[in-house]
């Protein structure tokens, strides 16, 4: 029996030390990283040509500094058919394609649960996350582009003086849309006949110079404007959007009873609508609303030709047309700045937790049309080149200096020099939450706003522009850009056809207004209930 005994637990013993050994090997296997060999290329594929020139510089050096096998490659026809092909293990998603067949396809790994990306995914504000319904993250921003009026400061200094330029242009950033409006008529009344003239903006007074000097002499009018294209509606629309919602996974959730409740704020998109058409400048003189306008040549590139050959005072759009800027007037830019969009509504017409009018009217629209994401499907040893990319792109001094000179764009998380000589002031330390996918809009109040870490000074920004928006987005003072999460068909198709009614009408009815608000919303409802 004792015999028995001793053998029964010898047994017991080699059973115990061979199913610690199995799991020791599983947990070895688990936490192995893949063995990436000589062979192994890391692909990243794109869908806009704009990108290329950024993308090869930087597949270029990483692959320079690591040793790895990594390049892009442009997929302009079919980027989710390569996608799927080649199980391209990392890729460029553009938020103006169709992210719900990504997003159903499969497609889109959840960054927020994945270890390798947790500390770059804590980087993103809510504001930013790319996601369908509020929960997870499927990217990681690229750059940062900014939306609202831009204008040239040497345009402001011609028309009120090198001493007053300054402290208007910040006025402008903070001012009501009473305060704007009445710019708006000032400047275009002083353009058809010049006297130094008083205006009062967010409380401070500003005299215009006597007569027109340097570049205020080619002013016409106050707006440089297109018909044919909706961007400009589309970036005040995410304006009033952010009364109503705290991000694009709202937008994309809204049903019939809240767009019947947006009515109030189509009212006002379409208030300052009236706004902009009623103050056109053109190559000779002023334009009016009507056949003069939308049956003439004022496409996109007219628009942009009149604003850099300064015939305009504002041009609303994004920071993305300043590539164009310079196409068209050659040494252009050098001062640019931006002030955020205004409207007509007031602290009741908002829903939205941490906003206000006073808020609102300080801050630009801020997103990015362009995401990192990563394919579940694709290989392990890919998906793992991948991170690699992704962390030395964002946290490795090589890869924030590499970001640096092939995009000289605003990053999303990490800091920048503004020029050689002094750094954008930083904010003070700020911890992150554990989960930073918030209900709320990082920015829109003090705790919210510690979700954005501290900028360390690493990152170049050289365009007056760029640093511009980046000091929107550090002080918090931006809303996000839920353009993106319109209805499939609906900017081009009632938006865009809308408007191009609207401006082919010389006057606007009350009648006129609330129909055309009316339409927007009724599209927007033809399109939730066909889908």
């Amino acid at each position: 029996m004792q015999i028995k005994r001793i053998i029964a637990f010898l047994l017991s013993l080699v059973l115990l030390f061979s199913l610690s050994g199995c799991r020791r090997r599983n947990e070895d296997e688990e936490n192995k990283t893949p063995e990436v060999t000589e062979e192994d290329e890391l692909v990243i594929y794109y869908s806009n040509t704009e990108l290329s020139a950024a993308m090869m510089a930087l597949t270029e050096e990483y692959s320079k500094i690591s040793g790895k096998k990594v390049s892009s490659k442009l997929s302009a026809s079919n980027l989710m058919g390569d996608i799927e092909t080649n199980k391209a293990a990392l890729y460029v998603v553009d938020t103006k394609s169709d992210l719900s067949k990504m997003h159903s396809g499969g497609f889109f790994m959840d960054l927020l649960n994945d270890i390798g990306f947790s500390n770059v995914i804590t980087g993103i504000p809510a504001g930013l996350q790319l996601n369908n319904t509020g929960l997870g993250s499927y990217g990681i921003p690229l750059m940062l582009e900014g939306y609202g009026y831009i204008f040239d400061m040497s345009m402001l200094r011609a028309l009120f003086g090198e001493e007053s330029a300054k402290s208007l242009s910040d006025d402008l950033k903070a001012c009501s849309y009473t305060d704007f409006a009445g710019f708006v008529a000032a400047v275009d009344t002083y353009i058809a006949a010049p006297t130094d003239a008083k205006i009062t903006v967010n409380g401070n007074t500003y005299t215009f110079i006597k007569e027109k000097t340097d570049k205020a002499k080619n002013l016409t009018g106050v707006f440089s404007l297109n018909y044919d294209s909706a961007e400009a509606a589309k970036a005040l629309l995410s304006t009033a959007f952010g009364t109503k919602f705290a991000g694009r996974y709202e937008v994309l959730s809204a049903d019939e009873t809240g767009l019947d409740s947006m009515s109030g704020i189509f009212s006002a998109f379409t208030e300052v609508l009236d706004l902009h058409s009623n103050h056109i400048s053109g190559p000779e003189g002023s334009i009016s609303r009507g056949e003069e306008f939308s049956g003439g040549d004022y496409n996109y590139s007219t628009a942009v030709d009149l604003f850099t050959r300064g015939y305009a005072l504002f041009y609303p759009g994004g920071t993305s047309d300043a590539a164009d800027f310079e196409k068209s007037a050659e040494g252009f830019g050098a001062e640019l700045d931006i002030i955020p969009m205004k409207l007509p509504l007031s602290d009741e017409d908002i829903t939205v937790s941490g906003m206000s009018m006073e808020k609102l009217n300080r801050s630009i629209v801020i997103g990015s049309r362009y995401y990192l994401a990563v394919n579940p499907n694709a290989d392990v040893k890919l998906t793992a080149m991948a991170k690699d990319f992704i962390s030395w792109l964002y946290e490795d001094e090589a890869g924030k200096n590499a970001y640096s000179a092939a995009f000289g764009a605003v990053p999303h998380s990490f800091g920048y020099f503004v020029n050689e000589e002094n750094s954008a002031p930083a904010p003070e330390e700020r911890t992150v939450e554990e989960n930073p996918v918030s209900e709320d809009v990082p920015g829109e109040s003090e705790e919210i706003q510690s979700d954005i870490p501290a900028p360390v000074p690493s990152h170049r920004i050289e365009s007056s522009l760029m640093q511009s928006v980046a000091e929107y987005y550090a002080k918090g003072d931006w809303i996000p850009d839920m353009s993106t999460a319109l209805p499939d068909g609906w900017s081009d198709e009632v938006l865009g056809e809308g408007l191009f009614d609207l401006f082919g009408m010389e006057t606007w009815s009350e009648d006129d207004r609330r129909k055309f608000s009316e339409t927007l919303i009724g599209g927007w409802k033809d399109r939730l209930n066909k889908g």
